[in-house]
């Protein structure tokens, strides 16, 4: 039978706090608020009482002297903004002392405070008390390179909490990868309007696994009436090639990934297939490195075939491929296709048929993957030079957002996709890690290619619909690369069921804060926060007196009270949170806190549409396309490098020339005119007929002057500038 709701008693009824009176006074007596009002009575009664002014003023001075003297701490860190010191942050080392010549050595440790670092804002802290509520929440970069795991229930506000967490990568100017295992609309175009809103919209690219059940013929004929009359449409994402760069290694780690897993009999046809494959890529590299093809999927498809790829071992047989890329080749031909015989490679007709039913056993292993990436999503996969490259997105802080549809595919497939995407970015990690051990310091670990003030952002929302393996690897040397790794889940079962559901736990673990929302699930995922969280010891009433009274009967808390140890974080906390509302688990804190919102006329722009940056498609200059006269420069590259570098180490601005130009001071005018303008909007299509009318009148003007063109200062043209 379910209580009555009337009867419950509020936990917070029966516990009391036994600090002593002192303490309790003082943590009173320094509140702001209180504070202030003391003051201002204080200094009522140096006004009063002006005879007792000897005691009034050293008891005031104190009390202003022991306010400041106070060590003010934010819930988590302070902002860097703020400046100052943060005592929350420190270091201590070990300092040894001797007096006396030495007789009397003592040990003692110091502890070294650290300049308020705070970067990263979650939110504010959430409090009955009206002096607590509202305090910010703010993380430090080596803090947020610690990893974040975030679990909530539907409907308990993961997405704008998470769209707070990229906004913070989006204003630092750094990279944000935000990988959507539910496929929302909203979250690519909340994206770019937040980007848009801080210029950034240059950098914004989006992999649109999305189709919406589109018959791909349908809109193949579409678009092909739509040319017919002019009109063209354009895929709804930017393209990659995951093959387009790597070496052969890393082409293998990659398809190897996303092939499904092979259980029983079929790993040892797998073993075969990747080994056969693997040849493959080194012949298509070697190709590739000569200039001779770019690798996509659609070429790998092509060499897949048993004429071609025999054509690949004629090739280093006669001696046009090197040994380290014939020799993979041959060893599957010789000795891994059984019915093969090498004599007879040059005649297909007089092949058995067992070799290609044994070839074909081996390219079934990719035929699905394959025609996934080439039937189904060749809009994004077919171009030669594609709009995305990932190690280009971690390394030059672009803004990249990966839409993994649950629902159109099966679960392997949609694994198969997030494992494409986790893997990219997986690899171009371990790219990014470096092999070079020889050199200065500046030489080895300076170069890093992700050294940057602040860390770039990786989100993996609804992970659990494409968890794989390698993962927890990720969040395990993610730190030393720069790399704020963002798990976010509903529940840990559902990581637990994927293929990689053995390390769930590995990938908790590097997490350091952990932030739950609103959460339904009693098992794992609430007892995970439950530990984490840890428990604490109170002091509590366990028991009422009844107080019969003339008319009716009251009942009061015994004296007596009881020391409890009890969870800091129950299900019933956790169950009543509003959407946005959770818990942020740091170290040993547990801090009760609203998420950072932005509301929805900040993060949907209802002004300008979104677009898509779409790149032209350019193949790579090849030394045989320069001209004749063209004179090779040696080590000039290598010079103005190492003078950027030492300027930067100096921390010195370049010098450059004056900038005299009245075409632009005149087009600065009018915009800071415009600036300025109050008593109505102007709107952006006024504004540019403004600025461009006063850039027509500046060139009228400077071509009356007489004055020509220049690099930085603009020169008068001399007579002999008009004979020419």
């Amino acid at each position: 039978m379910a209580h009555n709701p009337e009867h419950e008693i509020d936990q917070s009824r029966l516990i009391r706090d036994t600090r002593t009176a002192g303490v309790r006074f003082t943590a009173a007596l320094y509140r702001p608020g209180v504070f202030s009002a003391t003051m201002l009575a204080m200094a009522a009664l140096e006004i009063i009482c002006p005879a007792l002014w000897p005691v009034w003023l050293p008891l005031t001075s104190w009390l202003v002297i022991e306010f400041k003297q106070r060590p003010f701490a934010m819930p988590f860190r302070m902002p860097k903004d703020l400046g100052g010191i943060d005592p929350t942050d420190y270091t201590e080392s070990v300092q040894t002392t001797s007096w006396l010549f030495g007789l009397f050595p003592s040990t003692r440790t110091v502890r070294t405070l650290a300049m308020a670092a705070g970067i990263f804002y979650a939110g504010y802290l959430r409090s009955k008390q009206p002096y607590e509520q509202g305090r910010e929440l703010w993380l430090t970069s080596s803090d947020c390179r610690a990893h974040i795991f975030l679990a909530g229930t539907t409907g308990g506000g993961k997405t704008d909490t998470l769209m707070g967490i990229s906004y913070n990568g989006i204003s630092w100017g750094s990279g944000v990868v935000y990988g959507d295992g539910k496929a929302s609309a909203t979250v690519p175009f909340s994206i770019w309007s937040l980007a848009r809103r801080l210029g950034r919209e240059d950098d914004f690219l989006v992999l649109n696994f999305l189709t919406g059940g589109e018959d791909p013929f349908k809109a193949m004929l579409a678009r092909e009436r739509a040319e017919q009359s002019g009109k063209y449409s354009l895929a709804q994402s930017n393209s990659m090639n995951p093959f387009a760069e790597g070496a052969a290694d890393f082409l293998l780690q990659l398809t190897a990934s996303i092939i499904p897993k092979a259980s029983g009999e079929n790993v040892k046809w797998q073993q075969k297939a990747i080994n056969m494959i693997d040849a493959l890529f080194r012949a298509l590299c070697y190709k590739r490195a000569r200039g001779e093809l770019d690798i996509s999927v659609t070429i790998i498809r092509h060499y897949l075939a048993l004429p071609n790829l025999v054509s690949l071992y004629l090739e280093g047989r006669e001696g046009k491929l090197p040994e380290l890329a014939y020799l993979p080749i041959k060893a599957y031909f010789e000795t891994g296709l059984p019915g093969f015989r090498p004599e007879q490679a040059d005649t297909p007709d007089e092949w058995d048929k067992e070799v290609y039913n044994q070839h074909g056993y081996m390219t079934g292993e990719f035929s699905r993957i394959l025609s996934l990436l080439t039937d189904t999503y060749g809009y994004i996969f077919q171009d030669k030079y594609p709009d995305i490259d990932i190690s280009d997105v971690l390394q030059n802080n672009r803004i990249l957002v990966v839409m993994i549809p649950p629902l159109e595919k099966s679960a392997s497939e949609t694994g198969a996709l997030g494992k494409l995407y986790a893997s990219q970015v997986r690899l171009t990690m371990a790219h990014n890690l470096g092999h070079q051990l020889e050199g200065t310091k500046a030489e080895v670990l300076d170069t890093n290619s992700t050294n940057a003030p602040n860390p770039t952002i990786i989100i993996n929302d609804e992970l659990a619909n494409y968890f794989a393996e390698g993962m927890a690897t990720m969040f395990a040397q993610a730190r030393e690369l720069n790399y704020t790794m963002v798990a976010s889940v509903q529940d840990l079962q559902g990581m637990k069921r994927s293929e990689a559901g053995a390390e769930t736990s590995s990938v908790v673990s590097c997490t350091k804060v952990k932030w739950t929302l609103a959460l339904e699930d009693p098992e794992d995922t609430f007892e995970l926060f439950r530990k984490a969280a840890g428990e604490a010891y109170i002091s509590t009433h366990t028991r009422h007196d009844t107080v019969n009274g003339s008319f009716s009967t009251s009942f009061r808390p015994q004296g007596q009270l009881e020391v409890e140890k009890q969870n800091r974080i129950t299900l019933a906390d956790l169950k009543r949170l509003n959407p946005g509302e959770g818990y942020v688990i740091f170290k040993d804190k547990v801090v009760p806190c609203a998420s950072f919102y932005i509301p929805d006329v900040d993060k949907k722009s209802t002004a300008l549409p979104l677009h898509i940056n779409r790149f032209l498609q350019i193949a790579r200059p090849t030394m045989a396309a320069m001209p004749h006269d063209a004179v090779r420069i040696l080590g000039a590259e290598q010079r103005i490098a190492d003078n950027i570098l030492a300027m930067l180490r100096r921390c010195e601005a370049p010098i450059y020339p004056e900038l005299v130009d009245p075409i632009l001071t005149a087009v600065k005018s009018a915009a800071s005119h415009l600036n300025e303008i109050e008593r109505f909007t102007v709107t952006p299509i006024e504004r540019g007929i403004v600025l461009f009318q006063a850039a027509r009148k500046a060139l009228e003007v400077a071509r009356l002057d007489g004055l020509a063109g220049h690099m930085h200062t603009a020169v008068r043209a001399t007579d002999d500038d008009d004979a020419d």
